[in-house]
């Protein structure tokens, strides 16, 4: 399945940059599994599904990412270097 920009940004529930942030390392404890510090953004999807489907347009457009679960949103995220549309609103 192709998956488009457009659909990518439909699946995600917010965004933000990552990378750099010491607030995020200070509350590590609230990701389950682990995660990519190194990324530049991270995305929070409603559910497991979406981060499946949301990741594979990352594979398709060869994007690292690293998935994750976050307690304190109790939604699903993941890091990559993929900015997004967002970025530029």
């Amino acid at each position: 399945m192709k998956l488009t920009k457009n659909q990518f940004e439909g699946l995600t529930e917010a965004q933000m940059e990552w990378a750099g942030n010491t607030d995020w390392l200070q509350q590590k404890d609230r990701f389950e599994d682990s995660i990519c510090w190194s990324h530049q953004f991270i995305y929070w999807v409603e559910n497991y599904a979406s981060v499946v489907l949301a990741t594979e347009y990352l594979r398709q457009n060869r994007w690292d990412y690293s998935i994750s679960y976050d307690n304190a949103m109790a939604q699903y995220c993941f890091t990559t270097n993929y900015a997004g549309s967002w970025v530029n609103a």
